[in-house]
């Protein structure tokens, strides 16, 4: 009686004290585990001042969605300007929240991060030269060496 007791206490101490590996993934990978819930970002807004408001910008931030589909550990990991932009993308990511893909029941955290562009020709735009802008842009802050890193 004793063994099994100890044995049933290990475990539950193992579930509240030991960390959870959290899998670290590549942005184009997201939607096999969390999908965005539209509408979920923070609202945030551009400061009136401040460096390079107005420069094509991007924003590399990372973050670990929760089970709950919640985001924490958020932090911007490249600004490409430096400026003042890299307070409205924390901003957004701190407030995105997610919805478990059919593939991820188990609503597994993992971690990973968004390229957020500012300034940049419109997406729905079909001009080449407005594509070329914003994959310049957006390239400058792509993290190569993302997933050979640890859990935050």
């Amino acid at each position: 009686m004793k063994h099994w007791l100890f044995a049933v206490l290990v475990i539950a101490a193992s579930n509240v004290y030991g960390a959870e590996k959290i899998q670290i993934i590549p942005p184009e990978r997201l939607s096999n585990y969390w999908l965005l819930q539209s509408g979920s970002a923070a609202q945030t807004t551009v400061p009136n001042s401040g460096k390079n408001l107005d420069a094509p910008t991007c924003a590399a931030v990372s973050y670990v969605v929760e089970k709950d589909g919640s985001t924490s550990h958020v932090k911007v990991e490249r600004v490409v300007p430096q400026g003042d932009l890299s307070k409205v993308a924390l901003g957004a990511v701190s407030g995105m929240h997610f919805a478990p893909a059919a593939a991820n029941m188990g609503k597994d955290a993992v971690y990973t991060y968004v390229v957020m562009s500012f300034n940049v020709p419109g997406a729905q735009s079909t001009n080449v030269d407005d594509k070329a802008v914003r994959a310049r842009v957006s390239n400058a802050c792509k993290l190569d060496d993302f997933t050979a890193r640890k859990q935050p």
